[in-house]
């Protein structure tokens, strides 16, 4: 039995060229009807590598620009509080000078300082409710917050803002100490708290017993402060040392009015 193989180059060499041709033709098209040069890695291996890292990067520098962005929206929303806490101070400064001069009775003063007060009320809600997008800006807890302005890790800015409350600006500040040994009496006068009149404290015994600490006359200055405008903090510190080898305290061992207990010491 005969075989015969039937075939045709010229056909088959027109069919191999026709497929060149059409694929050819399809990456024209794409190019043509994208815009790109390449449209996938077996046009370019490494140019889609380069782009595509391009692209990721600029996305990320269009989303560092919003941050940025938000950054300033942050500092001019502050600005503009502080801008109007200013114009209220420079209202306060203007009362307190009208007041300082001698033609002013006591009642006329007492009316300046109520327009003080509800003018130091509304320094101190625009300080407590200036935000943004929740965040408090002038209560002092805006500190060191960063914003990411660039496409590196390390490309960021720092932003702080300090506390614009009536307690934390302009305030006069003092301290004094000294080493009891035994006790004493401490007795406080502001000279003019109101323009006119003296202020005296009741007098509060310093000393070493529970009750008649630094903590007693704290208590006495803050409990005008409505009046006076003056509070008061303090802080107890024991002046010396001494080494312990062994021994225990008594049963009803008590530090500032604390019953602490029985303490035993070993070496």
């Amino acid at each position: 039995m005969g075989f015969r193989i039937n075939t045709n180059i010229g056909a088959l060499n027109a069919h191999a060229n026709s497929v060149v041709n059409a694929n050819a033709l399809d990456k024209s098209l794409s190019r043509l009807s994208s815009g790109l040069r390449i449209n996938s890695a077996a046009d370019d291996a490494s140019g889609m590598a380069i782009a595509d890292s391009l692209r990721s990067q600029a996305s990320t520098l269009g989303q560092a620009i919003n941050n940025g962005n938000d950054a300033i929206g942050i500092l001019q929303t502050a600005d503009k509080a502080m801008d109007e806490q200013l114009k209220i101070l420079d209202t306060i400064k203007t009362k307190a000078t009208q007041a300082a001069q001698d033609g002013q009775s006591l009642k006329t003063r007492t009316m300046l300082q109520a327009d003080i007060n509800r003018l130091m009320e509304e320094l101190d809600n625009i300080a407590n409710t200036t935000s943004f997008n929740g965040k408090q800006l002038l209560s002092g807890s805006f500190v060191n917050q960063e914003f990411q302005i660039g496409a590196s890790s390390n490309q960021t800015i720092k932003a702080s803002i300090g506390a614009t409350q009536s307690s934390k600006i302009g305030v006069t500040r003092f301290e004094t100490g000294s080493q009891i040994s035994d006790s004493g009496v401490a007795q406080i006068t502001i000279k003019n708290y109101n323009g006119i009149e003296d202020f005296s404290f009741q007098s509060v015994v310093i000393s070493t017993s529970v009750g008649t600490g630094l903590g007693a006359l704290a208590e006495e200055i803050n409990k005008y402060a409505d009046k006076t405008g003056v509070r008061a903090s303090f802080n107890v510190q024991t002046v010396g040392a001494m080494a312990i080898t062994k021994g225990n305290t008594a049963d009803d061992f008590t530090i500032n009015g604390v019953r602490i207990g029985k303490i035993e010491f070993e070496t």
